[in-house]
């Protein structure tokens, strides 16, 4: 399953390449509208969600198929429906960092039981990446009445990483 994956490499390079851009995008423009945070969230858990979605069907992994679909419909309902998007910005991305760590650390973990090998081969990356999405999500639930510029700050930061 894992080695599928790594066969597709350019799946998950390009899901970490829509995430640097979409961080880089947050960090140079914190005190945009938040019209404009509503759109560039879209895009990206759209991006990502599509991105996750196909390297979940080309690895036959279903938590990762699993928080592909929730990423793009996450994206979709941001895009199509900007005015509810607004008003709930900071939980819907607050929802889809804690769906997205929980997926991640059920995939690292399944990896992990399905594999006779006794040396990790990478689901310690994944593993990282679902506490890291956790966090991001208790961090934005905890300052959720910052201003706009910490806010995008932290955003950006996450994406990045």
């Amino acid at each position: 399953m894992f080695d599928q994956l790594i066969n597709r490499w350019w799946i998950v390079a390009a899901r970490g390449i829509v995430a640097v851009v979409f961080g880089l995008a947050a960090l140079a423009a914190p005190e945009q509208t938040l019209f404009v945070l509503v759109s560039l969230f879209g895009v990206f858990a759209l991006a990502d969600g599509f991105f996750t979605l196909g390297a979940g069907l080309f690895a036959g992994w279903l938590f990762l198929f699993l928080e592909g679909v929730f990423g793009a419909s996450i994206g979709l309902l941001t895009l199509f429906y900007r005015a509810t998007s607004q008003a709930f910005l900071v939980e819907l991305i607050v929802a889809w960092a804690f769906v997205t760590g929980v997926l991640e650390l059920e995939g690292a973990f399944a990896l992990g039981r399905r594999a006779s090998r006794t040396i990790l081969k990478g689901e310690w990356l994944l593993a990282g990446s679902g506490v890291l999405s956790l966090a991001f999500g208790v961090l934005l639930a905890i300052q959720s009445d910052t201003g706009p510029v910490a806010f995008m700050w932290t955003i950006g930061g996450y994406a990045i990483v």
